[in-house]
């Protein structure tokens, strides 16, 4: 494995966002030839700095990325103390960290938090360094830029606001300067959230593509008054039936986004709007079936691999991701970008539950929905099982201060603020969840089965 950095890229000068810019103008193979570097340079800093991986992938270090057993998640937080670069880091302090009352603030004095559920209901948790951050933040400058965020622009984000969460922290920078922003949570109650949003009148719309719906038809109701030029989707799939929603009611197209804690943005739509463009200078992505071997484009894949390029801290190589994707079989986009295309994004694949609106019909709910109410209470895991006697909700690592009430009352006006019945709520309290076949535990189970429309 070389071990030496090609003078012409290093990861202090990649944290310039002009750098970035030049590869949107470079060949196929000069991208190709970049990523190869990229991959040489990550995998050679991991068995110099990791105990993990000098373990892991002991005898494969010359072998090619496709030879290197996958990464889970659930090994990830396993192994954490071995894995990280940092001797100093331990995941027990790092929890602890996420718990204070700091925990927006660098660990360490040196290192960003965030954890996610991810999609089996078990936090994980992930850590970035000053460097690799401005990196993250180019990632989110990319696809502003291609939607036409400037410095003048006033952008309102109706998402999570849990501390640790992506969404939360996500930056809006455009030419070094950042973008005005009004954060407002996706749980708060819809007239706030209207509110609030015909106060600010934003020109740059950053929602979850659920809550997008709800206030396209506060727009066609004539409650929301904002005119947003630019709108960004993601942390959700993002259906043809909300893209028309979003696009009757603001006479926009929205962009959709694919990213996710680990990496920042991995793929994002153009104005072109013909596939999302694969970030293939920040991170490399496989799109492989149950068994981890490739599919051609044109077939949707099982889950991805991915390969954080640029991360040193905590490297993750071949990490198993369940989104089920689709390589593009078109080829390159008309606007020209060297990019691989993505063709679709179905999203993780936990399932929805559905529960019937006031009107009779079947509104399905996303775990992301549920997971803006748990991200925000004292829990270490949670599963919402669905029985025709309502919906069981079970809670790991809960404390006694946390009252079964708060829970339901948290939930109960999340499903009012989707539009839907809400069901009997039961509350318990386990030391794990139940999982399925393949030993995961889905945030959601459904045992009800849906209506024959």
């Amino acid at each position: 494995m070389e071990t030496s950095a090609i003078n012409q890229w290093d990861q202090e000068s990649l944290s310039h966002f002009s750098a970035y810019m030049q590869h949107e103008t470079w060949t196929r193979q000069q991208i190709l030839d970049y990523q190869a570097w990229a991959l040489r340079a990550c995998r050679a800093y991991a068995y110099i700095h990791s105990p993990f991986y000098q373990r892991y992938h002991r005898g494969l270090m010359d072998r090619p990325l496709q030879e290197l057993p996958t990464l889970t998640k659930a090994m990830l937080m396993e192994v954490f103390d071995e894995l990280v670069t940092d001797r100093q880091v331990r995941l027990a302090d790092v929890r602890q960290h996420l718990a204070g009352a700091h925990a927006s603030q660098p660990f360490l004095d040196r290192y960003r938090v965030m954890a996610t559920s991810g999609s089996t209901g078990s936090p994980a948790v992930f850590l970035t360094e000053r460097t690799e951050g401005v990196i993250v933040t180019n990632t989110f400058t990319r696809f502003q830029r291609w939607g036409g965020v400037t410095a003048t622009s006033k952008a309102a984000i109706v998402a999570s606001t849990a501390p640790a969460h992506m969404t939360s922290q996500f930056p809006i920078i455009i030419d070094g300067q950042p973008v005005p922003r009004l954060q407002l949570a996706s749980n708060d109650r819809l007239e706030t959230i209207v509110q609030r949003l015909n106060e600010w009148q934003p020109d740059i719309l950053f929602p979850y593509p659920s809550i997008a719906s709800v206030l396209a038809n506060e727009q066609r109701q004539g409650r929301l008054h904002i005119s947003p030029r630019s709108i960004f989707c993601s942390a959700e799939t993002l259906t043809p039936e909300t893209r028309r929603s979003i696009e009757n009611a603001w006479k926009t197209s929205p962009l959709n986004v694919y990213g996710m804690t680990e990496s920042g943005v991995l793929a994002a739509e153009c104005s072109f709007h013909q596939g999302l463009h694969l970030f293939e200078d920040f991170s490399l992505v496989e799109v492989v079936d149950q068994e981890n071997r490739p599919v051609p484009p044109g077939v949707q894949g099982h889950k991805i691999l991915l390969t954080v390029l640029f991360r040193r801290a905590q490297p993750l190589i071949r990490y198993e991701v369940p989104d089920p994707v689709c390589l593009s079989a078109r080829g390159k986009c008309v606007c020209g970008l060297p990019f691989a295309l993505l063709e679709s994004i179905e999203g993780r694949t936990a399932e929805k539950l559905y529960l019937l609106s006031p009107e009779g019909r079947e509104e399905g709910l996303s775990p992301l929905q549920f997971q803006t109410v748990f991200d925000t209470l004292p829990v270490s895991g949670w599963q919402v099982v669905q029985e025709l006697d309502g919906l069981h909700i079970f809670l790991t690592g809960a404390p006694e201060t946390l009252r079964d009430d708060e829970v339901m009352n948290a939930l109960s006006l999340m499903l009012n603020r989707r539009g839907v019945l809400v069901p009997p709520l039961q509350i318990q309290r386990v030391a794990g969840l139940t999982t399925n076949t393949g030993g995961k535990a889905p945030m959601l189970v459904s045992y009800v089965s849906r209506r024959v429309s």
